[in-house]
């Protein structure tokens, strides 16, 4: 019989294993099926675009069917509730009935093989407030979540006349002074500005009524609990992302580590506060770890422990990448302090290309082979025409980074039809102001 391989989660990881596989899908060597939580792969680099008006919804979501249209790759809509490695058995709850558990239909598929790819998740480092108070984006729902917060910021404070409450209302926050963090700050400074200047600039406060908001709203601010933005960076290119983020209005405020998190702000370990209504949580992610029947796999990190060819241990069938494996970098390690590989797309496809390899090879009886990584660069966005990278240890920044930058993420897109429709955005958004419509 031709082996069944079952792929966990459409992120970078999953999606890309699947389309590796596709030729021997199309040649009836191998049955795949995708479970993953929506039906559409979506691509998280551009969703800060689409959290600030920037992009539709529409343009950073492919439909799972029409990439794999034509290839006999099913597709399982629905949440992984348990993996049964003794009885090669993943039980799936399927979403199509809508929210309500006793409603939804449940689904046991066996496999012969199974990738875990089930990405990650917002961590909120169990700080109190965090994961109720604040927005976090990791997900279509949660960019327009934040797009409709910041629209009703402004319509709620046109009309109040409390100027306490309305300086907190038109105070936004962003927490993370990571590529996400600088990334949504920087598009939310061109949108607020973007939306004062074209619709709410004849509502300012008046600065010397008692209680006034202050002579300039709304503000922006960005917490960070390092010393530095950008650490992965070369401190020039930090340095060059911090001054374009001063120089749009953003607030830095650097060795701030939030403790707190109420529906009025923010509480700081310094002893001070932060009074705003919107706080942007992007201050880093944790993996998401399918349940097990009977003993937990090995983890490092919150990560599963994989071997040199994503291998969980102790089952040769089973294998994990993207931001759920466990894989030691052999490059940037030590004996006394093991380093996993970071949670990046860039690193997710690369793997993608050695797990499915070693399927095949698997399934072939042949050598599988080490992985081995090789980055390409990074590059972030600060601001429309602007963004910093470091490509083959050159250092870059400016308007032609940002150009590559958005080039780039444009040629990842799986369809032609997409990226018409992002160039079709991008173009608009150059004549005309960002799309305030309350999704």
């Amino acid at each position: 019989m031709k082996p069944h391989i079952l792929i966990l989660g459409a992120g970078f990881g999953g999606m890309y294993v699947a389309r590796e596989l596709k030729s021997l899908v199309k040649k009836g060597e191998v049955d795949v099926t995708i479970v993953n939580e929506t039906n559409y792969f979506l691509f998280t680099p551009l969703l800060h675009e689409v959290a600030t008006g920037a992009l539709a919804p529409q343009s950073v979501a492919e439909p799972l069917r029409e990439i794999f249209a034509g290839t006999d790759i099913k597709i399982c809509q629905g949440t992984v509730t348990s993996i049964d490695r003794e009885h090669r058995m993943v039980t799936v709850l399927g979403d199509i009935n809508g929210d309500d558990v006793h409603h939804r239909i449940k689904h046991e598929i066996t496999y012969d093989f199974l990738v875990i790819a089930t990405g990650a998740t917002t961590n909120y480092y169990n700080i109190p407030g965090a994961d109720i108070h604040t927005y976090p984006l990791k997900t279509l729902a949660d960019a327009a979540e934040i797009r409709r917060r910041v629209i009703d910021s402004f319509e709620e404070a046109i009309l109040c006349d409390d100027p306490v409450v309305r300086a907190r209302l038109l105070s936004f926050v962003v927490v993370g002074g990571g590529p996400t963090g600088i990334e949504i700050v920087s598009e939310l400074s061109e949108l607020i500005k973007g939306m004062v200047k074209r619709y709410y600039h004849d509502t300012k406060c008046n600065p010397n009524e008692a209680g006034s908001c202050g002579p300039e709203e709304p503000t922006i601010t960005l917490i960070h609990a390092g010393t530095e933005l950008l650490q992965q960076f070369s401190p020039s290119l930090r340095q060059a992302a911090a001054d374009k983020l001063k120089e749009a209005g953003v607030q830095l405020q650097l060795n701030a580590t939030v403790i707190n998190v109420t529906p009025r702000g923010l509480e700081l370990a310094n002893n001070t506060t932060v009074s705003a209504s919107t706080v942007i949580w992007a201050a880093g992610v944790k993996p998401i770890i399918p349940p097990f029947v009977g003993d937990m796999p090995a983890l490092i990190g919150g990560r599963l422990v994989v071997d040199e060819y994503f291998r969980l241990g102790g089952d040769e069938r089973i294998f994990a990448l993207g931001d759920v494996a466990g894989y030691i970098d052999t490059m940037h390690t030590t004996a006394e302090k093991p380093m996993t590989m970071p949670m990046l797309a860039q690193v997710a496809v690369g793997q993608s290309r050695s797990v499915a390899a070693n399927i095949r090879a698997f399934t072939k009886g042949k050598k599988m082979k080490k992985f081995e990584f090789h980055s390409k660069g990074s590059m972030v966005s600060v601001g429309q025409w602007f963004a910093i990278g470091e490509i083959f240890s050159m250092k870059i920044a400016g308007r032609l980074t940002w150009w590559l930058w958005r080039t780039v993420y444009l040629f990842k897109f799986i369809s032609w039809k997409k990226r018409l429709r992002i160039v079709m955005d991008w173009t608009l958004d150059a004549f005309y102001p960002r799309d305030i419509t309350k999704l």
